[in-house]
């Protein structure tokens, strides 16, 4: 496997909560990507921060018992 082309790729995630607007958007590289506008706009990003959390978590694990294994 040594001879494979190793690609290394970085975008930053942002999830903004507007307390003003009730609006939750995502942005990827500092570009918009998606919004929107809800009622329950706190508990809905913070739903969102844990489920990114969680996801995060899971692959990290995931790759370490991989590397393990090798």
């Amino acid at each position: 496997m040594s001879d494979q082309k190793r690609i290394k790729a970085k975008e930053f995630f942002t999830i903004e909560l507007d307390h003003q607007t009730n609006n939750i958007s995502l942005y990827v590289n500092g570009e918009i990507r998606n919004k929107i506008h809800t009622i329950k706009a706190e508990p809905l990003f913070d739903r969102m921060l844990k489920i990114a959390k969680q996801k995060f978590l899971k692959m990290r694990a995931h790759i370490e018992e991989q590397a393990k294994s090798n």
